[in-house]
Order: structure tokens, then C-alpha cells, then sequence
């Protein structure tokens, strides 16, 4: 999940047969609303996934969009995400692919994978806090003596 979300191209929304992609939750929301069984079950992991990174990576920018712009708060991914991924798991195309053991594990231990995708952005991110850390991304040649 992470590499796809990774590239942004790979992270947005695109239904098929649509040429503009759905970059926010209430299109995705509304789009299950006309969507065919195929379609439905893309949305909802897309959904599932899109709140798990977006909430693991970005808490912070969640926190400060929320307080100083009124954007929906960490609880709101959260729950999204659990929804979506608690639908997914029930899905015929979650049971025929062997997907619905896995949407149900994320459903039901959302918030602990959204704390360690937490942890992991903290110290991918802060590099220049923990020199020690820095330092085992870099090839031993370039590495400071």
C-alpha cells in the first residue's frame, strides 16, 4: 500500500471509464451511490487505504487543516477508513480474491497500523533530528567520518 500511494498518479482515485479522478472522499462517497459491484468494492479499499496512509503519514497536517480550517479531524479518517474497510472485507470480490481476511484485519486494528504508520513518517521524516538514523540511509562512502 505504501508504494502505491507513493506516487501520486498511483494514489488517486480514477474509476474506470471516467477520465477525471476523484480526489476527495465525498466524490468517492457519492460515486457508491451509481457504482456496479466491481466498482464499489475498488472504492471502498481505495477509501480504506487513502484514510490509512493519509492519517499514518500526515497526522499533522490532519491536526492543523482541522483546527485552522474546520477539515475534517484524525477521527473522521479513522472511521471512514474503518467503515469502508469493514464493507470491503464483507465484499463477494474481498472473498473470491482472498482479500477479506486482510480488509477485516485493517478494519479491526485501524488505529494501531495508523500509529505505526505514524512512527514509521516520524522517523523517515525527521532525519535531521536523529543523526544516528540519517546515517544508515547513506552509503558507507558517504557517510561523515
Amino acid at each position: 500500500m505504501l508504494t502505491e500511494f507513493s506516487r501520486p498518479e498511483q494514489s488517486r482515485c480514477v474509476l474506470p471509464g471516467q477520465t477525471s479522478p476523484l480526489d476527495y472522499f465525498f466524490e468517492m462517497l457519492a460515486a457508491l451511490r451509481t457504482a456496479d459491484e466491481r466498482t464499489t468494492f475498488l472504492l471502498r479499499a481505495h477509501i480504506g487505504n487513502q484514510s490509512l496512509f493519509l492519517s499514518g503519514v500526515f497526522p499533522e497536517r490532519i491536526r492543523f487543516r482541522a483546527e485552522s480550517k474546520g477539515f475534517p479531524n484524525l477521527k473522521y479518517y479513522q472511521e471512514v477508513g474503518r467503515m469502508n474497510y469493514r464493507v470491503a472485507s464483507d465484499h463477494r470480490l474481498a472473498q473470491k480474491y482472498e482479500l477479506a481476511p486482510i480488509f477485516y484485519t485493517l478494519y479491526a486494528h485501524f488505529e494501531p497500523a495508523r500509529r505505526a504508520l505514524n512512527d514509521l513518517s516520524e522517523r523517515i521524516f525527521s532525519l535531521g533530528d536523529n543523526d544516528r538514523f540519517a546515517h544508515t540511509l547513506l552509503r558507507p562512502s558517504e557517510r561523515p567520518n
